[in-house]
């Protein structure tokens, strides 16, 4: 293979004492040795050449040095991989790079498991990147594990974690989504399958699965329509029913203010003052959203039916403007007379999920 890894590099400059002293900087041995490597294939480098420079250097390179020839091999095996594979002259290649620089199997072993995590991992993330592994891609992987010289407990790690985030993964989606459509449910189950991974979701996720299934039901299957215990037309159909619903409306409110205008002292005597102006108390109307009434709420294929503790009341869809939907209720602006607000003691989402499909299919 080409020896293009390896770039020249100039020596360190030698100071007028090292030349009179005839010393060189020690680096300038690693220096060289770089050199080589970028001037000719590895298996053209002969223990000669090292042994020379070590003499000329007066050092030992495997002592001194041990972590700048581990790089040199790490540099080399990196390279080698960057095709996810080994052939079988890198293999030789790097057999001779380890003797040459006299690296012993601990260390050989440590670079190899360290680079090849990285690149394992890496094949295997886009091997199951669209959520199958076919034979073709796990004939892949065994052989790279081999090359790679992969410990079969590393290896086994790391197909366990990638296979368990991409399902993770798969799983946020389809939160980030908020919908769960049946066949986005079969496919986790598909990719489950072919990956041969247990989908263990804690009891958080599960319930937000099955949440996000009825919002994809709300909006796309027949609503169901439930019994209730009120008199309902004949055409008429009921579909939610909840209890404890404040009813809120704009009501104006006279609040009194004491305003006493424009106002100087003036002094009469010591420690008396005489304040002109005069007292006068006010009062003005403003609109507050008041609770009006507690009662039930019921969505029908025709209106919205409020029974309250003190009145009845109901709103059909035609009527309605707008809705604002809130984490806890609804606002609900009508075409005419007040517009209320329905603050609701749970299921609010799915309460403004059914009644705005109902208000759109009308």
């Amino acid at each position: 293979m080409e020896m293009n890894i390896f770039k020249t590099v100039p020596l360190e400059k030698v100071s007028f004492f090292q030349k009179l002293f005839k010393q060189y900087p020690e680096e300038n041995a690693v220096i060289e040795l770089n050199n080589l490597f970028a001037k000719m294939p590895i298996r053209q480098v002969s223990k000669e050449q090292i042994v020379d420079i070590e003499d000329r250097y007066k050092i030992n390179l495997g002592k001194e040095f041990k972590l700048n020839l581990e790089e040199f091999y790490a540099v080399f095996l990196n390279h080698c991989l960057k095709d996810m594979s080994l052939s079988t002259d890198e293999l030789e290649d790097l057999k001779y790079l380890k003797h040459l620089l006299s690296l012993d199997d601990k260390s050989i072993e440590n670079l190899h498991n360290r680079i090849g995590e990285i690149v394992y991992r890496k094949s295997f993330e886009e091997a199951v990147a669209d959520g199958r592994l076919t034979n073709k891609e796990v004939d892949f992987l065994n052989k790279l594990e081999t090359d790679l010289r992969l410990p079969k407990q590393l290896a086994e790690k790391i197909s366990s974690e990638v296979k368990s985030n991409y399902i993770q993964s798969y799983v946020n989606n389809i939160i980030s989504e908020q919908r769960l459509s049946p066949n986005e449910e079969l496919e986790l189950q598909a990719i489950a399958s072919n990956l041969d991974v247990s989908v263990e979701l804690n009891s958080q996720t599960q319930a937000q699965l099955k949440r996000l299934k009825l919002f994809w039901a709300l909006e796309n299957l027949p609503l169901p329509s439930i019994q209730v215990d009120i008199i309902i037309q004949k055409s008429e159909e009921c579909y939610f029913h909840i209890g404890n619903v404040n009813w809120f409306e704009l009501r104006s409110v006279r609040q009194r203010v004491s305003y006493t205008g424009f106002t100087t002292s003036f002094k009469i005597a010591k420690g008396f003052y005489l304040r002109s102006g005069s007292f006068q108390p006010r009062s003005f109307s403003v609109d507050q959203m008041t609770l009006v009434d507690n009662g039930d709420v019921y969505l029908t294929n025709k209106r919205l039916i409020f029974v309250g503790a003190k009145k009845n009341s109901n709103i059909r869809y035609e009527k309605i403007l707008n809705i604002t939907p809130y984490s806890d209720g609804v606002e609900i602006d009508k075409e005419t007379g007040k517009s209320p607000m329905l603050q609701l003691p749970m299921h609010a989402d799915i309460f403004c999920m059914t009644l705005e499909r109902l208000i759109r299919e009308r």
